[in-house]
């Protein structure tokens, strides 16, 4: 009896895994770059109207030009779909670690700041309080250096793409100092 739980338990922890990676891949398709944004900034390219890296479209094209009106559509779209890609993110860093039986909040939370995510990521992520981070985390980082702050898709990222022991690389020696 038991063992047909488990079978059972696990065929649906399964079957919920390939939904939600079902769910990514179709948001990785809604995140491709639209046919007619790509035609609109090709037209701007082919015809030289383009004035430069740091030149705006909306200071070049008149507001009803077809490009800039696909341009701004695009940038909308983006806007509205953060939020969702933030708590995405986020739930994906939480399944990194428990992938990885990465369960004692205070490792997630050196972890993260090894990678060096914001604070305010690092505190939703683990559910640590700021005192509690500053006590036994903050501390080991003092006087790195370091203070670029990626954002949580780009720490994300870099979580899927390195391997756990290089990210760890040094912490011995971190840790006993």
């Amino acid at each position: 009896m038991a063992k047909s739980k488990s079978k059972s338990k696990n065929r649906r922890r399964k079957k919920r895994q390939r939904r939600e990676e079902n769910k990514l891949k179709r948001e990785e398709k809604k995140m491709a770059i639209p046919k007619r944004l790509s035609e609109a900034m090709n037209s701007l390219s082919k015809n030289s109207e383009w004035g430069g890296h740091n030149v705006m479209p909306e200071e070049i094209l008149d507001p009803d030009d077809w490009r800039l009106q696909e341009i701004m559509k695009f940038r909308k779209g983006l806007k509205l779909r953060e939020p969702r890609r933030i708590k995405e993110s986020e739930w994906r860093i939480k399944q990194y670690f428990h992938k990885h039986n990465i369960n004692n909040p205070f490792v997630q939370a050196y972890i993260l700041r090894k990678i060096e995510a914001k604070q305010s990521t690092i505190l939703e992520i683990t559910g640590l309080s700021k005192p509690e981070y500053c006590r036994h985390i903050g501390v080991l980082f003092r006087n790195t250096g370091n203070y670029r702050q990626l954002r949580i898709t780009d720490v994300e990222a870099v979580l899927m793409q390195e391997k756990l022991s290089d990210i760890l690389k040094n912490t011995n020696s971190k840790i006993k100092e």
